[in-house]
């Protein structure tokens, strides 16, 4: 496991959360404004995705990373054509369950985009499940992977230093179509969840 500092991690979360959802920052952008965004970030990236894994070995190491690519595409939405779920699985006392998703394929995430500002361009994002196909208890599975929305998934792109990130909160995860019990430890937002972070900046500098 790579050792990342928290606190890293934190300043990246901290440098989004500052310039969000100010109530001058939040009016209605014109569709020129929507237009310029979308042309500032479209295209393919690359870089790394940073998420809650604890060593067991070091109390102060519970941060991974693993390189990851993503493109926007044309009809303004954000796809990770295989989304590590790697990302999940610290959180996951069900040691079948969690032995049944390591051996998964990663699997494709998609999420809508909804600018909010444009220097630096900011967008809420509103992502869709992402689903793993398992072999859990002797039988296939769908495991599906939900996000938390709002204030939670969020993104970022500064043209002057091109540094693009993004956030994504995990929120539940669920086998099939039974969506009333969920697999993930702690599933609610607070001041001690780690979220999900996409960077093309390395924060091992």
């Amino acid at each position: 496991m790579k050792k990342i500092s928290l606190i890293l991690c934190c300043m990246a979360v901290m440098g989004l959360t500052s310039c969000l959802f100010d109530e001058d920052e939040n009016k209605e952008l014109t569709s020129q404004d929507v237009s310029q965004c979308f042309n500032a970030i479209k295209g393919n990236h690359s870089g790394s995705m940073l998420f809650e894994n604890h060593n067991p070995d070091d109390a102060t190491d519970n941060v991974d990373t693993l390189d990851i690519a993503w493109t926007i595409t044309a009809d303004t939405t954000v796809v990770i054509s295989r989304f590590p779920q790697a990302v999940i699985l610290d959180r996951i006392s069900d040691k079948d369950l969690k032995e049944a998703l390591t051996q998964a394929e990663p699997a494709q995430l998609k999420a809508l985009i909804g600018f909010y500002q444009t220097d630096p361009v900011g967008f809420r994002l509103y992502p869709f499940p992402v689903e793993y196909n398992i072999e859990y208890q002797n039988a296939a599975h769908k495991a599906k992977l939900i996000f938390w929305v709002n204030n939670y998934s969020y993104g970022q792109y500064d043209a002057s230093s091109r540094a693009f990130r993004m956030q994504l909160m995990a929120a539940g995860l669920y086998l099939d179509e039974d969506e009333t019990h969920s697999y993930l430890i702690n599933p609610s937002y607070d001041n001690t969840s780690i979220p999900i972070i996409i960077t093309n900046v390395n924060l091992n500098k």
